[in-house]
């Protein structure tokens, strides 16, 4: 690569260390060890400088960093170090997750999903279509054998297939574990990071809204997330209860919120987005707006999902009549 990976910017111009300490942290994961070969001193001052740039992504973290300058020998003499950390961590924990910082493209939803079988004796890899990557998990019982056993570039691969007890862990659909190890390969990442967000829906209706039907239309196996939102009727409003609401739009509704899901697409990166907002009569318990986006990490499909509410809510002309017990009505938004 021409310089040590942990300093490899990628697309979203955050190191592949930094976000291998996101997609940890993203995961679940808030006791993090970090073991550190080549040009430590460097890599140690961009991490300092990232946890001031990017406070989310360390906030709540335990960070551990530590040194290998035996990284030359290979990736064992790093699993060593990493174990040797974790089981003088208090209390020791009783499994690791290993993540490669070199994996860029593993969803957090993964380290989540294989961090569930975490115990003592347990040991774990996940697949991808059937084939054993990255994330793996070891458990406390195992490290002694491990760090024996991690000899050149096998790190635990070796202890691990020569065992008849390892789980695996389904992954699809949850990134893909394949290693950034060329410029081309970081070349071609930078053009994926450009993702062509499908909007499969988006449109004021005045029929009833199925937020599970949106889910649906925007899944992709590509995107380890789905975030949803139902925005229902209540019954009370100001402390006065609500019978019925009545939503009406303006003719330019539907262009704004084709608009509206176009904007959020262009800045958020999803994989797809759907949102419908309803106009007509609605009765308690009815969806006026509903929204989906799948993305490939959770993170960033609420946040999609989030910002998409606002813009709807903030910039759609509708307007909503209230139908109040007593018989008296008022209206929200109106010009």
């Amino acid at each position: 690569m021409g310089l040590a990976k942990a300093l490899v910017r990628l697309p979203n111009g955050q190191s592949l260390l930094t976000n291998a300490v996101r997609i940890l942290h993203e995961g679940g994961i808030t006791d993090i060890v970090v073991v550190i070969g080549a040009v430590e001193a460097h890599v140690r001052k961009a991490l300092e400088s990232a946890q001031q740039k990017y406070p989310r992504i360390f906030d709540g973290v335990n960070l551990t960093i530590v040194s290998n300058p035996r990284y030359g020998e290979g990736m064992g003499t790093s699993v060593q170090a990493g174990l040797e950390a974790a089981a003088a961590l208090e209390p020791a924990p009783d499994a690791v997750v290993v993540q490669l910082a070199d994996t860029p493209d593993i969803s957090p939803d993964a380290i989540e999903r294989i961090a569930k079988v975490a115990a003592p004796e347990a040991l774990a890899v996940a697949t991808y279509d059937g084939q054993i990557g990255h994330p793996m998990l070891l458990g406390r019982e195992h490290w002694a054998a491990i760090s024996k056993s991690a000899t050149g570039d096998k790190g635990a691969r070796g202890y691990l297939m020569s065992r008849d007890d390892v789980q695996t862990v389904v992954c699809d659909g949850l990134g893909a574990p394949t290693d950034l190890d060329t410029p081309e390969q970081l070349e071609a990442l930078g053009d994926r990071a450009s993702v062509a967000t499908d909007i499969v829906r988006a449109e004021v209706t005045g029929d009833d809204i199925s937020v599970s039907m949106l889910e649906l239309l925007v899944r992709d196996r590509r995107a380890g997330a789905v975030a949803t939102f139902s925005g229902i009727v209540r019954d009370h409003d100001h402390g006065r209860m609500v019978q019925r609401l009545k939503y009406m739009a303006h003719p330019s509704a539907d262009e704004t919120i084709k608009q509206i899901a176009a904007e959020v697409a262009e800045a958020s990166g999803a994989r797809a987005i759907a949102v419908q907002h309803r106009v007509g009569e609605l009765g308690i318990g009815d969806i006026a707006l509903g929204c989906a986006v799948a993305s490939d990490h959770r993170a960033e499909a609420f946040e999609a999902c989030s910002l998409l509410v606002e813009r709807v809510k903030s910039e759609l002309p509708v307007w909503k009549q209230q139908v109040f017990d007593d018989g008296t009505d008022e209206w929200v938004n109106a010009p």
